[in-house]
């Protein structure tokens, strides 16, 4: 399996290469971080639906950052901790990328959060501030969230 390093620029070339112009959605702020802007937009208003790998990985990585929250939050993190966080959203990525059966305007928009995912994990797995990067991911669950039908899903706080 590629590390996030490598796997990361090209995947967000991709999703970024699938956006076609949707609106401009942005994060809120977390703690005092500046907001984190990529586009996000609904599917004529609706969220999008997604097929069961999507709701499979996308579940898995909300709870590896559900389970460490407080933890982010507080800054206690080891680099350690944020290494292994990366891997899962490595692995997580990996499988909802080669599984994908959405349809394409489903999949540009699943894109857009995927590179904003990538780009957190690589972040934690080698970045100067690897907080910063776990607080990336959390700002793209919620948006997927906000932008995807997925039953009994949670914004991490």
């Amino acid at each position: 399996m590629l590390p996030v390093k490598l796997m990361a620029p090209a995947l967000f070339g991709i999703a970024i290469a699938l956006a076609t112009g949707p609106a401009l959605a942005q994060t809120a702020s977390h703690d005092g971080h500046a907001a984190s802007e990529f586009s996000l937009s609904l599917n004529a208003g609706q969220k999008w639906q997604g097929d069961e790998n999507m709701l499979k990985g996308m579940q898995a990585l909300r709870d590896e950052f559900a389970a460490r929250i407080d933890a982010i939050h507080e800054d206690r993190l080891s680099a350690d901790d944020y290494r292994a966080l990366a891997a899962t959203v490595t692995e997580q990525t990996t499988f909802m990328i080669e599984n994908c059966q959405l349809a394409p305007e489903a999949d540009e928009q699943l894109h857009i959060v995927l590179a904003q995912v990538i780009e957190g994990a690589s972040n934690m797995e080698g970045g100067n501030d690897p907080r910063m990067g776990a607080v990336m991911v959390v700002q793209a669950l919620n948006a997927y969230g906000e932008h995807f039908e997925h039953p009994g899903w949670q914004p991490l706080g």
